[in-house]
């Protein structure tokens, strides 16, 4: 196991533009994050003024926009989760990073190769290029959005349909400061994607027998698990939009409304774990050579055993009960299930099930909130049955 001490830092958020931006405004103190001060400073920017604006414009605004939820579910709840969740995954992230020298699956003559990917993830993360373009990006999608005029809030009153200041702030700076972050952590999420792609070209000691049925890469799939916020951050639109957009079919047809929201949840899974088949490749072959290795194992083991105790070769006065041979024989045969039992890439049951939640909670939110979870639960179970 190697040394904790010397493990390289891994960090998939502490660095760019924006961090250092954060950094310079006293948001983010390291190795502190406090990225609760952050997150309020983002609602304030993005949210409140749609208040004030409102509340400006009178005729009525600002009840319309406290009666949608979208903007509120967006802002004050999609938003800030996207900036807490920062600490939580980097710290996992990076545990699962240093697991594999911890772990001895790199072995010492690969280690700089090993190293030299996180050098290189560090150097993609600080890029100021990418986050210059994702910028780019964000206001072109503001520029490309056509103002949504049944969103009333959002219209100075008349037949002008012009933007109102509260609509001009939202589609200006509330919602590209949304987009950015998401793109911010999709690049982060490809990042992490190409260093599990690079990881997973080394040779790695990969250890058939390992309880975690995945050669010792069983930490992957559990870490991985981390990205789960963010699911849930990008899952809330998807969920407030189908709300806004279609609110008669929660119990007209609850399937017609839950299906895109359990689309959106199983793409969320696929695309969080998808990297991990990057390790497919070796496990398949692991897997090929214990089996080979432990046949020829047991065949011999119990060829001996059966020699001993049930041939004529077995002598007559030795006692049955503590005899080293049974406990080595059960011992080897556990190894030998365990290392069948491998699995051709690391994914763990709880973990798809936690990213898959994820991605369906915010639909049960707003049901909740609309006082309609109990009829929908009961117009699918009539449907089912």
């Amino acid at each position: 196991m190697a040394d904790s001490r010397t493990l390289p830092e891994f960090s998939l958020v502490r660095g760019g533009p924006f961090y250092d931006l954060e950094r310079g405004l006293r948001l983010v103190r390291p190795p502190r994050f406090m990225t609760g001060r952050a997150a309020l400073l983002l609602v304030l920017v993005s949210w409140l003024p749609l208040v004030l604006f409102s509340l400006l414009q009178g005729d009525g605004a600002v009840h319309r926009l406290f009666s949608e939820l979208q903007v509120h579910a967006e802002l004050l709840l999609s938003l800030p989760v996207m900036v807490v969740a920062e600490p939580y995954i980097d710290a996992r992230v990076g545990e699962a990073a240093r697991e594999f020298l911890r772990a001895d699956l790199v072995e010492d003559k690969d280690r700089g190769a090993y190293e030299v990917s996180v050098a290189r993830m560090a150097r993609w993360r600080d890029a100021p290029s990418v986050e210059l373009a994702l910028l780019g990006l964000t206001i072109a999608f503001a520029v490309l959005t056509t103002m949504d005029v049944s969103r009333s809030w959002m219209v100075e009153g008349g037949a002008s349909q012009r933007p109102s200041l509260a609509g001009g702030w939202y589609l200006c700076v509330s919602q590209p400061l949304e987009r950015f972050l998401m793109l911010r952590w999709l690049w982060r999420g490809a990042v992490w994607s190409v260093f599990l792609w690079r990881a997973s070209r080394l040779p790695l000691r990969l250890v058939p027998t390992h309880p975690d049925q995945a050669g010792g890469l069983g930490f992957l799939a559990i870490h991985q698990a981390c990205f789960s916020p963010l699911v849930f951050a990008a899952a809330v639109p998807v969920a407030a939009y189908s709300f806004r957009t279609n609110a008669a079919a929660i119990t007209e047809t609850p399937i017609t409304y839950v299906m895109p929201q359990v689309l959106f949840a199983v793409l969320a899974c696929v695309a969080v774990f998808a990297p991990l088949t990057f390790f497919g490749h070796q496990m398949v072959r692991a897997k090929r050579e214990a089996d080979a290795w432990f046949s020829a194992v047991a065949a011999h083991h119990s060829r001996r055993f059966e020699d001993k105790w049930f041939h004529v070769q077995a002598p007559r006065d030795e006692k049955l009960l503590g005899a080293p041979e049974f406990s080595s024989l059960a011992d080897l045969g556990s190894s030998f299930l365990l290392a069948r039992k491998m699995k051709l890439f690391p994914w763990d049951k709880r973990s798809v099930i936690a990213v898959g939640l994820s991605g369906l909670s915010p639909l049960v939110i707003l049901l909740v909130l609309d006082r309609q979870f109990l009829a929908v639960v009961n117009q699918l179970r009539q449907s089912v049955s």
